[in-house]
């Protein structure tokens, strides 16, 4: 995962080179009507200024947070994203771990369901990155870290815009 986290930042790099989109343009390129709408989509763009910037704390804290939101639209068609209560705990939404392994059920792939596990919350064998983060228990990620993040949020809106297809999808 480091190496491709390399790679992915160089990608994001040159596309900074070449086009310096600002924040309307990565706005309207990120948005989608069903699992990003616009105020999320300013946000997530706001992230890749912030690493652009070489902000990645900053990038880290607010891709995070859409990454989620992302696979939870995702899915609310296709699989329950309610937690039901145990005992006296509350019921609510289900958190990003459930929700990645809700994936293949789904009908999204399962070795990116894996992957998106190991890059965000498997503390055993993955980088476990959204609570290391997002609970303080690491400084500052490294660049190809909050690179890995972006590009998690990138290939999830890649399947609600259509561009990657599901197993029994309709197009």
């Amino acid at each position: 995962m480091g190496l491709y986290g390399r790679l992915t930042a160089i990608q994001l790099d040159r596309i900074h080179e070449r086009f310096r989109p600002d924040e309307f343009e990565m706005t309207a390129a990120l948005a989608h009507e069903t699992v990003l709408p616009e105020p999320r989509a300013r946000t997530l763009a706001r992230a890749f200024l912030y690493y652009w910037m070489e902000e990645f704390d900053a990038a880290a804290c607010v891709a995070l947070p859409q990454v989620e939101e992302i696979l939870r639209q995702l899915l609310r068609p296709r699989v329950s994203i309610l937690a039901m209560s145990k005992g006296r705990a509350p019921s609510g939404v289900s958190q990003l771990g459930r929700l990645l392994q809700d994936m293949p059920k789904a009908g999204y792939p399962e070795d990116w369901s894996r992957a998106l596990e190991l890059l965000l919350v498997d503390p055993d064998r993955g980088m476990n990155l959204r609570n290391d983060i997002l609970h303080g228990l690491t400084g500052t990620p490294p660049r190809h870290h909050v690179a890995l993040i972006l590009q998690a949020a990138l290939y999830l809106l890649s399947h609600a815009r259509g561009q990657r297809t599901t197993p029994g999808a309709t197009t």
